[in-house]
């Protein structure tokens, strides 16, 4: 049986794509980090993240247009790079990684960051940590991002105690997710992810 005949893979398929559009709508922030371990019930984590390529791209589309007045230009430099980087580092490793270890690391990295909001909850008193913490995170943020789509847990953790303004927030975040996933297509591509 193919993926396409599974009536499993749209069992789950479709709620994933649905957290995923709430996630981008602003309405369920970071519940779309969910859609590609939804997914991997079914089938590999490369393969589900691959699944939801043409779905961000489509979102992150709709993403700029809504924001294109509010990004902040100075802190969108700041997180390129080393998204970026996080971006290399996943297309390297994931030659190394079997789909079981890129689960695993999915996994544990969704549970460090949610002890981390559990335990460490931003609040009004929450300093920003240190532009060298930033980097580690975002690069973090590429790298998830790259393995799951799911680059936001450690994003926030950097940029939530910055105290951007909602919009600011919003819309410098949908910039860096639009570079970021549209620099996945070729490792993507390269790693054989991609077909029709």
């Amino acid at each position: 049986m193919t993926i396409i005949s599974d009536p499993w893979f749209y069992a789950v398929a479709i709620p994933a794509v649905l957290l995923t559009g709430l996630s981008k709508s602003g309405f369920a922030t970071g519940i779309g980090t969910l859609s590609v371990p939804l997914m991997a019930l079914v089938i590999s984590v490369p393969h589900a993240a691959a699944v939801m390529m043409p779905l961000l791209l489509l979102t992150d589309l709709i993403g700029l247009r809504m924001f294109r007045r509010d990004f902040d230009k100075k802190l969108l430099r700041f997180f390129l790079p080393f998204g970026l980087l996080g971006v290399v580092i996943g297309t390297l490793l994931f030659k190394l990684l079997s789909a079981h270890m890129v689960a695993g690391c999915l996994g544990v990295f969704t549970l460090l960051f949610l002890a981390q909001r559990l335990f460490f909850p931003p609040n009004e008193n929450t300093k920003p940590p240190p532009r060298w913490a930033g980097a580690i995170l975002v690069t973090l943020s590429g790298f998830t991002s790259f393995i799951a789509h799911a680059g936001a847990p450690p994003m926030n953790a950097y940029a939530l105690p910055l105290k951007l303004k909602p919009m600011v927030f919003a819309a410098t975040l949908a910039y860096f997710y639009f570079f970021i996933n549209l620099s996945k297509w070729i490792p993507y591509a390269y790693l054989g992810l991609l077909d029709l």
